[in-house]
């Protein structure tokens, strides 16, 4: 079986981290070419050196390239859930090896080139670098097989009341992604809420003995007492949910639609904007999850950690 060409761009918080431990324990199925940091849980010094830090403790050399520092036209909204340095408490060995020579913009052009068209894409924070990729380079539109996002929502949001934080730290670049004409498959917050963490996963990772499951369990450990002393943000993994979208068949229920994003307002910057009623005759644009096995989505979690020898 052909391994999926991934390049996955992060802003690398709590749940990207967990999204990222499962694609490294995924390498049966991914070949992991690069990884692209962007500003948006916290900074994008942070985000870049927390996934640099990530690949390295858990034995990869996948090189990781920085990307923007600040969204297209606005100014950057950072999160709050993710503590100081977007991994909560969690300290993680620095690397010594260095980020990829070029930035994010056109480290994914190259691939995107390279690939011939079979590169996918899974996008878990805001989308400035892949809008960035676009306007840099126009060709690039066909030399992208699919990508996955993580961000918006058919019907409310977690920043506003209608809309997702990824498409609100940067509503510009998510509208000339969505309007791109890449495929696009969005994996929005009408999924991604459903499956909070349940604690029996958390104790089965919590007893195996290897880097994988020990760095998860300080993460996952991190997030449930964040939700009890602050009652918001619920051990949620939004990003690992996009991933397992990409590798697990059928995991997820799509339909397609026409979408936009909206990219002004109090309420409405940000809000991923469906066309139910065909109102614009367009063909649809997006694929977009709107259901999901939430056991299967569990039990593969689960599997990839015990799939993993003892250190």
């Amino acid at each position: 079986m052909n391994k999926i060409p991934l390049l996955m761009d992060v802003d690398t918080g709590t749940d990207d981290a967990i999204a990222i431990i499962c694609a490294l324990m995924s390498t049966e199925v991914l070949e992991i070419k690069v990884f692209t940091a962007v500003a948006g849980n916290v900074g994008v010094d942070l985000t870049s050196s927390n996934t640099l830090n990530i690949v390295d403790y858990l034995g990869f050399d996948i090189p990781v390239a920085i990307g923007a520092a600040q969204p297209l036209t606005k100014e950057l909204h950072t999160a709050i859930s993710h503590g100081a340095t977007g991994l909560g408490d969690v300290i993680v060995p620095k690397s010594n090896r260095s980020f990829y020579g070029k930035d994010a913009a056109d480290t994914i052009y190259e691939h995107a080139a390279a690939m011939e068209g079979e590169l996918e894409i899974v996008a878990v924070g805001p989308l400035t670098n892949i809008a960035e990729a676009i306007l840099r380079y126009p060709d690039i539109v066909p030399l992208i097989k699919r990508i996955t996002i993580m961000g918006g929502a058919l019907r409310g949001g977690n920043m506003t009341q209608a809309s997702e934080f990824n498409l609100y730290v940067d509503p510009d670049a998510g509208k000339i992604v969505f309007e791109s004409g890449i495929p696009l498959v969005m994996v929005g917050l009408d999924v991604t809420l459903k499956p909070q963490l349940p604690l029996a996963v958390v104790e089965t990772v919590k007893r195996l003995d290897n880097k994988f499951a020990g760095l998860a369990a300080r993460i996952f450990d991190f997030m449930l007492r964040r939700c009890e002393q602050f009652g918001f943000d619920p051990p949620n993994v939004h990003d690992a949910i996009a991933l397992a979208s990409l590798v697990v068949p059928g995991l997820v229920t799509l339909n397609r639609y026409v979408m936009t994003v909206e990219t002004e307002g109090t309420v409405t910057r940000g809000m991923t904007v469906a066309d139910f009623n065909n109102v614009t005759g367009k063909e649809p644009n997006v694929s977009v999850a709107v259901d999901i096995d939430c056991n299967r989505f569990w039990d593969w979690m689960t599997g990839k950690f015990l799939s993993v020898e003892r250190d």
